[in-house]
């Protein structure tokens, strides 16, 4: 099918015509995004951005999809395991919009190469993992002023989502993930840390929620806490805390991790065009419609 870049974008926003203004598309059309990590809530980020009309896309992932992936990382099929994630996204966002302007970092992002990552985008999605991303990522983001979106890790909203926190570097004195954790890193030179001290970084931080985890699964309140009013099956707790290879890969759930990314790109899209009151549906959710209680969007995290 044969179609222009004019036409395209006319089409691409004609449903949302009434939310976003001809000037408000404008910027959103020639922004510049980067996201970190195209799996789970990088992976729906990045196609929404995309499908909402951002034409400047940065992805950087240095994995391979896996069988395990399914269950909630968007650009993860059958005919996608063993593929790079960053070939699989590319083809698939640019099946999206043919005209999108697109880089791709198969190695990831780490400190040898984040300003040639970052550098000149306006925003940051940082859906990555690891401190070997996290720390050159925000060091060089504060340095440049550009805002980053990141996941906000809570006992025991880990386990089933995340929340979302914003890095505005665009202001003074914010301070940066390495610095908010105190790491040993702080008075080292970027280029000096070694791959050594990231690595031992990752295992303190499993470590540490590992142990959490346990105490929260021995927990007489652990029922109420994760499962709501279902009872368990037998030994779950238990089994699960004895685990390590559950532990430490963490346990997440579709649904939960594609909201995430849907707030991240609602962050985004509110960055661009300086609003804090963009419409999104739905407002509310009726968990059950015999009791008159509703969650607020803004509960949801």
């Amino acid at each position: 099918m044969s179609i222009s870049e004019e036409e395209f974008y006319e089409l691409l926003w004609f449903r949302s015509s009434m939310i976003f203004t001809p000037k408000e598309r404008e910027l959103i059309k020639n922004a510049k995004v980067a996201i970190i990590g195209v799996g789970g809530t990088g992976g729906i980020a990045s196609e929404q951005l995309v499908r909402t009309g951002v034409s400047n896309i940065t992805i950087a992932d240095p994995d391979i999809f896996e069988w395990t992936n399914i269950n909630r990382q968007h650009f993860c099929t059958i005919s996608a395991i063993g593929k790079s994630k960053v070939d699989v996204a590319k083809s698939r966002l640019l099946d999206i919009n043919p005209f999108l302007n697109i880089k791709t970092f198969k190695e990831g992002i780490n400190k040898r190469n984040v300003r040639e990552v970052i550098g000149g985008v306006d925003i940051v999605i940082d859906a990555s993992d690891n401190k070997s991303a996290h720390y050159p990522l925000h060091r060089v983001a504060k340095e440049l002023k550009i805002p980053i979106i990141s996941r906000s890790h809570k006992i025991p909203n880990f386990t089933f989502g995340a929340e979302i926190n914003l890095w505005d570097y665009r202001k003074d004195n914010i301070e940066t993930r390495e610095e908010i954790e105190n790491s040993h890193t702080l008075s080292t030179p970027l280029e000096d840390i070694t791959d050594a001290e990231f690595e031992e970084k990752d295992r303190r931080v499993h470590s540490e929620f590992n142990k959490i985890y346990r105490d929260i699964f021995k927990s007489e309140y652990s029922q109420k806490l994760l499962l709501s009013e279902n009872n368990p099956p037998t030994d779950f707790f238990n089994e699960y805390a004895n685990s390590r290879e559950n532990l430490v890969q963490g346990t997440n759930w579709g649904p939960t991790v594609a909201l995430t990314g849907i707030f991240f790109v609602t962050t985004v899209i509110n960055i661009i065009i300086g609003s804090k009151d963009i419409f999104l549906g739905p407002i509310s959710i009726k968990s059950n419609p015999s009791i008159p209680t509703t969650i607020e969007q803004r509960e949801i995290k």
